[in-house]
């Protein structure tokens, strides 16, 4: 025990086994601790986010069912099931053709031709108007008068003159109109013609210089005859308008009697 004694003795009394403290400053203090705490801080923010999305997790993990094999705390035998998928099924498609008739025409017919193009009824004949009904008169003189009558208006200028080659038939110049066939009378019928003067004009407005297509126009019952175009009205006795062109306007007018004898006119 004694030399136990002297060797401990010897050691703590030993200068190399002295702990010798550095000088440490204030700065270095103040630093060390701010670095600590700053540790601290850090440390303590990783185990909040930590805490955090362990959290997240177990909440989410809450509305997971239990695996089937934990179900009840018995375990469960996986059996391998075999889905037979149904055998294919074919789709057959037919195409059905089907020729429809065209509509019949107006013709009783059915139409043809290329799609769309629409069939030109035949144009319908022009009807002829009929006749106007207007008396064979103009101013004291009328159509079917005798040639006393005539004579007795005093609107004829005598002498008369042969109408005809057969000297049958009298032609009489008018007041109204100087030419010596003015008037033509046949000694069965009466006056059979009478030119107009050369200022008249019909009850439509054609007189002489009309063009033909005026007259046409007026008349449609018009029909042409040689250069003239006869246009017959409805009276009695029965009568026409006899409009002498020169292929392009009317030169004269004259009133004739339709049922007449004398040759010339």
């Amino acid at each position: 025990m004694d030399e136990l004694d002297d060797d401990l003795r010897r050691l703590f009394s030993d200068d190399r086994l002295d702990v010798h403290s550095t000088t440490v400053s204030t700065e270095a203090v103040l630093r060390g601790a701010d670095r600590r705490r700053r540790q601290r801080a850090a440390v303590a923010g990783s185990f909040a986010l930590v805490a955090v999305v362990g959290a997240g997790v177990g909440l989410s993990r809450l509305g997971e069912p239990l695996p089937d094999t934990a179900s009840n705390g018995v375990l469960t035998t996986g059996v391998t099931t075999t889905t037979t998928s149904p055998p294919p099924v074919s789709t057959v498609i037919s195409t059905v053709t089907v020729t429809v008739e065209p509509p019949p025409n107006q013709n009783g017919g059915t139409t043809s031709g290329n799609p769309g193009t629409k069939s030109t009824p035949p144009s319908k004949p022009t009807s002829v108007p009929p006749p106007e009904s207007q008396p064979g008169q103009y101013a004291k003189l009328a159509l079917g008068m005798s040639e006393a009558d005539a004579l007795a208006t005093g609107t004829l200028v005598e002498p008369s003159t042969p109408a005809d080659a057969e000297n049958r038939c009298k032609a009489y110049a008018r007041q109204s109109v100087p030419d010596n066939d003015a008037v033509v009378v046949s000694p069965d019928r009466g006056i059979v013609r009478m030119l107009l003067p050369s200022f008249a004009k019909t009850p439509k407005g054609v007189g002489a210089g009309s063009k033909i297509a005026d007259v046409k126009i007026a008349y449609g019952n018009a029909t042409q005859n040689g250069s003239n175009l006869v246009v017959p009205m409805n009276a009695t006795p029965a009568w026409s308008y006899i409009f002498e062109t020169d292929g392009t306007a009317v030169q004269k007018v004259f009133m004739r009697l339709n049922a007449n004898d004398c040759s010339s006119v």
